[in-house]
């Protein structure tokens, strides 16, 4: 009988402790990714990434069809403006909290096909921000920092999507630039 305690107990301590577990990890991953790509680039700037082959590992397995451009945010001095041509073929914008959760898209796909040809204008801004002070597209992100990610076809003659990759920013927003020059 003593055994069957022992046996219940680390199914209960399993069973728990599974829980803190999922809520932790993700976090660390993306902290973890967060300071990585940060020593390459600060945030509030667009980064736009090489191809990525079979030594890529900034993230987890990248597609190798696929161009990216990444900007890490932190709006805890205000908004960030990211801006974006849309191209032809496959194209997407998605927005990361830090626990990698993805809160926001914007894709060239299905309903949003019209965007093709656009330029994509986003005025992303913090958990404390009041959306209407602000014009235009925004986007209002559940934590200060996180990443943004554009994705786009990288199969067959890539011209164009490199092309636009090069073309996007993310910048401080005017929120955010008046509150760098006050520190």
């Amino acid at each position: 009988m003593s055994w069957l305690r022992w046996i219940a107990f680390i199914l209960i301590c399993g069973w728990l402790g599974q829980y803190p577990l999922a809520m932790l990890v993700p976090h660390l991953v993306m902290e973890r990714l967060y300071s990585k790509i940060e020593e390459r680039i600060s945030p509030n700037k667009l980064n736009v990434n090489p191809r990525p082959d079979e030594t890529s590992r900034w993230v987890v397995r990248p597609s190798p069809d696929l161009l990216y451009a990444s900007c890490l945010y932190n709006l805890e001095q205000g908004s960030v403006v990211i801006t974006a041509p849309v191209t032809d073929r496959y194209w997407s914008m998605q927005f990361y909290q830090m626990n990698t959760d993805n809160f926001a898209g914007i894709t060239n796909q299905r309903d949003e096909h019209v965007r093709i040809g656009t330029q994509v204008e986003v005025t992303l801004i913090g958990p404390e921000a009041d959306p209407e002070q602000y014009s235009g597209e925004v986007i209002q992100s559940p934590t200060a920092r996180g990443m943004m990610l554009i994705r786009a076809s990288g199969i067959g003659d890539d011209t164009e999507a490199k092309a636009a990759l090069e073309l996007s920013r993310c910048s401080p927003g005017k929120d955010n630039q008046q509150a760098a020059r006050n520190t």
